[in-house]
C-alpha cells in the first residue's frame, strides 16, 4: 500500500502560530516521522512518502525537501528588539517535469530566463518575528519592536538572490504592531521599496491570514498573546491604522500589483486586506511596494510538489493540532482539495478536533483521530500539555494503528 504522510506542525495555539521558547509542540519534519516510525512497525512492507508541509511560518525552509535545496545560507539580522538572529535562505533547484511550477500564487506570473526557469529562492523570514511564548516579552514586542531588522534582513536576501530571481517570504502571525515602519525605514522609504522590489519578483507565503485592522485583525488579537489589555491594544492598533492609511494614500494604482486571490478582482489594498497583518502589517507594506501574497501552504505545498506527490497513492495522512475550524488549517485543506481530485481518502491526526463531521466530509476528511482522546493512551490531559518526547511516542503509537486499520 503506497501511504503519504503530509502533516502540518503539531503547536499549541493562538491559532497554531510556533511560539518562540514553547516547550510543547513538533515541526512538522518530527511529525512525519514519527507517524512513519510507528506505521513502519506495523506494516514495513509498506511504501511510505513523507511530505511534511509547511505553511510559511517559522521553521518552514526545514520542511522543505533536501533534494529541491541546492544551497543554504544563513543571514544575520535583529530581531523586533534588536537582539541578533540567524535566518537561513534557501537557493532551490528547479522543479523537474513532475513538478508542480513556480509556488506564485493563482494568477500570477512565473518568471523565466529566456526559456529557462528564474531561480527560485526561500527565506524562512518568520522566524526573525516570532511569537514568544511568554506574553510579557511578546507585550514587549508589540510596544517597543521594530520590523527594522526585517527590512534589513530583505535586503540582504535581494542581494544574494540577484536580479530576476523569484524571492519567496515566509510570513505569519506576531507580536510586532509596527505597521511595516522600521521595514519601510531600512528601506528607504516606500518609493525606494518599490525600487529595491523591481530587482526580484517577491512573494510572500503567508502562515496567517489576518488583516492589520478591523475587529478581527492582528491589532484586536493582540491581548490573547500579550500581556496588553484592551485599551493599551486599541492604541497601538489606532497608530498603526493611521501609518498604515498614510502608506496606502502614496501607493500607485497599478493594475496587477495588488494580491490577486483566486476568482476576484483586484481590490485596492487597506488595513482591511487579507494578510495585511502579517509581521505586524510589514506584510501591507511590502504589499504596497509591490510584492506579490498567497497562502502560504498553498506556496509551500507548490514548492515542494505536493501535487505530483499526492498521485498514485491509496491513502493521504494529514496532521494540525487545535482544529476548531477546518479553515484554521490550511495545510489540511490544501491536502484535502488535492486527495478528492484524486478520489483519495484523507485521515487527520489532531492534537484536539472540535469540527463537525459534515464540515470534515466536505473537506475530504474520512476519519480524524485525537491525541488527547486516543483509547489506552494515559493521562488524559490537554495535548499542549505532553511534553515532546510523549507526543512523539503518542504519534508512534497512532502511527501503528493507523496502519493496521487502514493498510490492506
Amino acid at each position: 500500500m503506497r501511504v503519504l504522510l503530509a502533516p502540518g506542525p503539531l503547536w499549541p495555539e493562538p491559532g497554531g502560530t510556533p511560539l518562540v521558547g514553547a516547550v510543547p509542540g513538533l515541526a512538522a519534519p518530527a511529525v512525519a516521522q514519527a507517524l512513519a516510525v510507528g506505521w513502519h512497525e506495523a506494516r514495513p512492507a509498506d511504501e511510505l512518502t513523507l511530505l511534511p508541509l509547511g505553511d510559511g511560518g517559522p521553521g518552514s525552509a526545514a520542511t522543505l525537501p533536501a533534494n529541491l535545496v541546492e544551497d543554504r545560507l544563513w543571514l544575520r539580522a535583529a530581531d523586533p528588539l534588536g537582539r541578533a538572529q540567524e535566518v537561513s535562505l534557501l537557493r532551490l533547484r528547479a522543479p523537474g517535469p513532475a513538478g508542480a511550477g513556480l509556488p506564485v500564487g493563482p494568477g500570477l506570473p512565473v518568471h523565466r530566463y529566456g526559456g529557462a526557469q528564474a531561480p527560485v529562492w526561500f527565506l524562512d523570514a518568520a522566524s526573525l518575528t516570532a511569537l514568544p511564548a511568554d506574553r510579557s516579552l511578546a507585550g514587549r514586542h508589540a510596544r517597543q519592536g521594530s520590523s527594522r531588522g526585517l527590512g534589513e534582513l530583505l535586503l540582504q536576501a535581494l542581494e544574494q538572490a540577484g536580479s530576476g530571481a523569484t524571492l519567496v517570504v515566509g510570513l505569519t502571525r506576531t507580536a510586532l504592531h509596527d505597521g511595516g515602519a522600521g521595514l519601510l525605514e531600512a528601506l528607504g522609504g516606500l518609493p525606494q521599496a518599490r525600487e529595491h522590489l523591481r530587482r526580484c519578483h517577491v512573494v510572500l507565503a503567508l502562515g496567517d491570514e489576518l488583516p492589520l485592522g478591523g475587529l478581527s485583525g492582528a491589532g484586536a488579537s493582540l491581548p490573547q498573546v500579550t500581556d496588553l489589555d484592551q485599551a493599551q491594544a486599541q492604541e497601538l492598533d489606532r497608530r498603526c491604522g493611521a501609518l498604515a492609511r498614510a502608506l496606502c494614500r502614496q501607493q500607485d494604482q497599478q493594475p496587477g500589483r495588488l494580491l490577486p486571490v483566486a476568482g476576484q478582482r483586484p481590490q485596492p489594498l487597506s488595513a482591511t486586506s487579507w494578510g495585511t497583518g502579517a509581521a505586524g502589517g510589514a506584510a501591507l507594506a511590502l504589499r504596497l511596494a509591490g510584492a506579490s501574497a498567497a497562502p502560504g501552504a498553498q506556496v509551500l505545498g507548490r514548492l515542494c510538489g505536493l501535487g505530483a506527490a499526492v498521485e498514485n497513492q491509496d491513502l493521504c495522512l494529514a496532521a494540525t493540532g487545535s482544529l476548531y475550524t477546518l479553515g484554521s488549517s490550511p495545510t489540511t485543506v490544501l491536502l484535502g482539495q488535492l486527495a478528492q481530485q484524486q478520489a483519495l481518502p484523507l485521515v487527520l491526526v489532531a492534537g484536539r478536533c472540535r469540527v463537525p463531521r459534515t464540515e470534515l466530509a466536505e473537506g475530504g476528511v474520512v476519519s480524524v483521530y485525537e491525541l488527547e482522546s486516543l483509547p489506552g493512551l494515559q493521562p488524559p490531559v490537554p495535548w499542549e500539555r505532553l511534553g515532546t518526547g510523549v507526543l512523539e511516542q503518542r504519534l508512534q503509537q497512532l502511527g501503528g494503528r493507523l496502519a493496521r486499520s487502514w493498510s490492506r
